[in-house]
């Protein structure tokens, strides 16, 4: 593959972002990790990106500024960005606020493992499935 994969990533925790980054560095094929330190940011860079190069988008609910939630439901009102996967990536297991995940339009929802053997085998699920797997046609 001559370009990795772009993920988008909105999460404003520096540690998160760290470990995420270690748990993609285990991963057999490079990844290009767009990070947003807010949802406001994410949805900033939006116009200028280009939506067939997206493979998902991994996206915290508790964010400063702009939350997971709107960011879910501006990215679905967005004509390019409408069936780009999101992947609701949280600390946050309220099954009320999944289910307004997945009513708002989210494609997955993945509480983050506390360990960092956990967090790797579920970003290489979140990769397998999601880039690997899963093709979309734009």
């Amino acid at each position: 593959m001559d370009n990795p994969i772009s993920i988008l990533f909105a999460e404003d925790n520096p540690q998160d972002v760290r470990l995420l980054k270690y748990a993609l560095s285990q991963l057999d094929s490079p990844v290009n990790l767009l990070h947003y330190p807010d949802g406001q940011e994410l949805l900033a860079a939006v116009p200028s990106l280009y939506a067939a190069s997206i493979a998902c988008v991994l996206v915290d609910l508790n964010m400063p500024f702009v939350n997971g939630f709107e960011v879910i439901a501006q990215l679905r009102a967005n004509e390019d960005f409408c069936h780009v996967p999101i992947i609701v990536f949280t600390n946050t297991n309220s099954n009320e606020e999944r289910v307004r995940c997945y009513e708002l339009g989210a494609n997955a929802y993945v509480p983050k493992p506390l360990e960092i053997e956990g967090l790797v085998k579920a970003v290489k699920s979140i990769y397998d499935f999601w880039v690997d797997t899963n093709t979309r046609v734009i």
